[in-house]
């Protein structure tokens, strides 16, 4: 019973220093002076190669439904329509 208490602390401790480093590697550091974030300008025809925010409710952004294996994707104020090869097929 004690080895088994002693390998129970052992665990707590691992995962406890293990939390604290990835905890430590996670801090937020400021972008530099001068850094300007460009948005990109979409167009029809486009790959789209950014997050995958699927608008799973069109509707309530009044967009047009999806045509089968089709989804609609936000990148930031605009809506791209994505195809399933990742080309846009339209820009909202």
């Amino acid at each position: 019973m004690n080895k088994l208490r002693s390998l129970f602390v052992m665990g707590t401790a691992l995962v406890m220093s293990l939390g604290t480093t990835a905890m430590a590697q996670a801090q937020y550091y400021p972008p530099p002076p001068g850094y300007y974030h460009h948005h990109h300008d979409w167009h029809a025809g486009d790959r789209y190669y950014g997050p995958r925010h699927v608008i799973v409710h069109w509707r309530h952004y009044r967009l047009p439904p999806p045509p089968y294996g089709y989804v609609w994707v936000a990148s930031g104020p605009r809506f791209l329509l994505i195809g399933p090869g990742g080309v846009i097929s339209r820009v909202w």
